[in-house]
C-alpha cells in the first residue's frame, strides 16, 4: 500500500525551523517575561529558551566585542584568505613586538559564511588585541572603508591581508603619527619586491591593463631616512590615515578596482597631502597559485571608474577609451551603457540600496534581482541577510530594518532605501520617483515611503507638492527610504535583539504602525504608489510588475 505524504501546517514548519514543538506558544512565553520576577529561575529559563529560538541564527561567527582603544588600528578586509591574515598578523607580533601595546588588529571578513570564517574568528581567543567583524551585505575592495568606521585607533593602517613590513617600520610610523596628531594626509611607503628592493615608490597616473596607475620609482625614497615627500598616488596595499580625517570611499563601489588615484584626489580636495614615507616599506604577496577567493570582472571595474569620475566631476572619456582599446568596443559598450543607466536612475540619489532577504529563500532573491535588472539598478543593490524569526515574521522585519539603519549610521550613509524581497514596482516607477525627488529637494524629510496603504483617514497631497503626500497614517515599510536625521530616533526606540523586539511588538502593532503614529518623523509618500508588496498587492490600484 502506498504511504501518503505527511503534510505540515505553516505554523508547524515555522516551529520546526525554530527547533520548537508545534504547540509552543510564543505569546505565552513572552507574558512570563512580562509578569515574572526577573531574578526568578522561571524567568531566566524562559529567557534562555527564547534567546535560543526566537531568531534562527545564521551559520556565521559573531563579531568580537570591542576592546580598549589603542593608538593605531591595523586593519584588513579579507575574503577567504586565512593564510594571508594569519601570517601578516603573526609577522607583526613576532617582528614588531615594540608596538603591540599601541595597536589593535581588526579583520573585516567579507565572506563570513565561507571556509575561513571560523579560523579567522578563533584568533580572538589567544590575542586580546584582535577583533573579528563579519560583513556580508556588500562585497569588494572598497569594503576597506569599513575598517575606518569600525576602528578604535586614532590612526588607522589599512593593509591587504598578505602584506609584510621590515623590522622597525611600524614603530617609526607610530612615532610619525604621534608627532602629527592633526594630520589630514594619506601616508604610504615604497613597495618592496621579493628581493626586498624598492619596486614602486608611487603610482604614475597612466592607464594600463584595465587599471589606472603603474608603478614608478623616485630616488627620494631610496634612503629610508630621507624625509617624507609628496606623491600623486600609490597602490593601496598599505596606507595610513588619521581616522577622523578619512574622506571615505563611495559607498556604491563594488567588486574590484577603482580606488587608486580616486582616494588620493579626495585627500587633496579635503586639504591633505599624499605622502611617501621612505621608512614605511611593505612587501605584498602578488602570486596566488591556488587562485584568489573572488572574481575580478571588467564589469565592476568599468562601473566603479564611471561612478568615481561622476562623483569627482571628471570627464569619463579616458576611462571608456582605455577599456575600448583593452577589451574591445563590443564588450565595453554594454558595460558603459549599464553604468550610465544606473547613474541616470533617480534611485542613484541614495547612498545605498538594501534588499532584505532570508538566507533560506534564495528563490525570492533571484526573483527580485530580475525586477532590479529591469530598473537598471541590479549592481547597486546590497543584499541584506534578514533576521530569521519563524515564530513571528514581524519580529524579523522590524529587527532587519533596525540593523540596516545601524549599519547606515556606522558607515555614515546620508540616505538609504530599504526594500523587502517581495516588492513589485509600477511601470512608471522611475518617472514618479524622479518627480518626487524634485519636490522633496530643500525639504526636511526623514522617511520617504514608495508605497503603502491608503485609507479614508489618510491626508491627501500637500498643496503645491503633487507627487508627494504627507502621510503619518500610511504604513508601508516594504519600500522605505531613511534620512540620516532619523537614524538615532529609530535606534533609540527599537530593541537590538529578537526577544526584546518580540516584547516591544506586544505594545506596538508593528513597525509600520509605529512609524506612522509614534515616531513623529517627517514623512512623505510618493503618489501614486510606485512599489507594493505581495502582502498588499491585491489592494493596490494600477499595474505592478511580476
Amino acid at each position: 500500500m502506498q504511504q501518503s505524504k505527511q503534510r505540515y501546517s505553516p505554523a508547524a514548519q515555522d516551529a520546526a525551523h525554530a527547533g520548537l514543538p508545534e504547540s509552543f506558544d510564543l505569546n505565552a512565553a513572552l507574558r512570563i517575561l512580562q509578569e515574572v520576577d526577573p531574578s526568578s529561575a522561571l524567568y531566566r529559563r524562559t529567557r534562555e529558551l527564547l534567546d535560543e529560538s526566537v531568531e534562527v541564527q545564521p551559520e556565521i561567527p559573531k563579531a568580537t566585542a570591542r576592546g580598549e582603544s589603542k593608538f593605531l588600528t591595523i586593519g584588513m578586509a579579507t575574503r577567504d584568505d586565512y593564510d594571508g591574515c594569519y601570517f601578516t598578523i603573526q609577522a607583526i607580533r613576532l617582528y614588531h613586538p615594540e608596538i603591540l601595546d599601541d595597536v589593535e588588529f581588526l579583520v573585516i571578513d567579507n565572506n563570513p559564511a565561507g571556509p575561513c570564517a571560523k579560523a579567522l574568528k578563533a584568533h580572538e581567543y589567544w590575542d586580546r588585541s584582535y577583533r573579528y567583524v563579519p560583513y556580508r551585505s556588500h562585497q569588494g575592495t572598497a569594503v576597506r572603508d569599513l575598517i575606518f568606521r569600525e576602528a578604535a585607533g586614532d590612526f588607522v593602517l589599512c593593509i591587504d591581508s598578505h602584506v609584510f613590513f621590515p623590522a622597525g617600520a611600524l614603530a617609526r610610523l607610530i612615532a610619525y603619527c604621534r608627532s602629527h596628531p592633526q594630520s589630514n594626509d594619506l601616508l604610504q611607503g615604497p613597495l618592496l619586491g621579493d628581493d626586498f628592493k624598492p619596486m614602486g615608490m608611487c603610482f604614475q597616473p597612466v592607464w594600463s591593463y584595465a587599471m589606472y596607475g603603474v608603478w614608478g620609482l623616485d630616488e627620494r625614497g631610496n634612503d629610508i631616512d630621507s624625509p617624507p615627500f609628496e606623491i600623486e598616488m600609490q597602490g593601496l596595499g598599505a596606507f595610513a590615515c588619521r581616522r577622523e580625517a578619512w574622506p571615505g570611499f563611495n559607498p556604491r563601489l563594488s567588486g574590484f578596482g577603482g580606488e587608486e588615484g580616486y582616494i588620493h584626489e579626495k585627500i587633496r580636495r579635503a586639504g591633505g597631502r599624499n605622502l611617501c614615507l621612505p621608512f614605511l616599506g611593505w612587501i605584498h604577496r602578488f602570486e596566488r597559485p591556488m587562485g584568489a577567493g573572488y572574481s575580478s570582472g571588467y564589469g565592476d571595474r568599468v562601473r566603479n571608474y564611471l561612478l568615481i569620475y561622476d562623483e569627482l566631476g571628471l570627464d569619463p572619456a579616458p576611462v571608456i577609451r582605455h577599456f575600448e582599446e583593452f577589451i574591445g568596443q563590443a564588450e565595453t559598450g554594454p558595460l558603459v551603457q549599464s553604468a550610465r543607466a544606473e547613474l541616470a536612475s533617480p534611485l542613484h540619489f541614495f547612498d545605498a540600496l538594501y534588499c532584505m532577504n532570508l538566507d533560506r529563500q534564495p528563490e525570492r532573491w533571484e526573483a527580485i534581482e530580475r525586477r532590479f535588472r529591469r530598473l537598471g539598478i541590479e549592481r547597486g543593490v546590497r543584499r541584506f541577510s534578514a533576521a530569521d524569526t519563524p515564530l513571528n515574521h514581524d519580529i524579523g522585519r522590524a529587527l532587519s530594518h533596525r540593523r540596516i539603519v545601524a549599519e547606515a549610521k556606522l558607515q555614515q550613509l546620508q540616505t538609504v532605501l530599504v526594500i523587502e524581497d517581495d516588492v513589485r514596482f509600477s511601470p512608471d516607477a522611475a518617472g514618479v520617483f524622479a518627480r518626487s525627488l524634485q519636490e522633496i529637494e530643500g525639504r526636511d524629510w526623514q522617511l520617504l515611503y514608495l508605497g503603502g496603504y491608503r485609507s479614508a483617514n489618510s491626508p491627501g497631497n500637500k498643496p503645491g507638492c503633487r507627487p508627494l503626500s504627507i502621510s503619518p497614517l500610511v504604513p508601508g515599510t516594504h519600500a522605505i527610504a531613511y534620512h540620516r536625521s532619523v537614524y538615532d530616533a529609530i535606534l533609540d526606540a527599537l530593541p537590538d535583539n529578537a526577544v526584546d523586539m518580540a516584547l516591544w511588538l506586544l505594545t506596538h502593532s508593528g513597525l509600520d504602525d509605529f512609524y506612522a503614529k509614534s515616531l513623529q518623523a517627517s514623512a512623505y509618500l510618493t503618489f501614486p504608489a510606485i512599489a507594493t508588496s505581495g502582502r498588499i498587492l491585491l489592494e493596490q490600484q494600477g499595474a505592478f510588475d511580476e
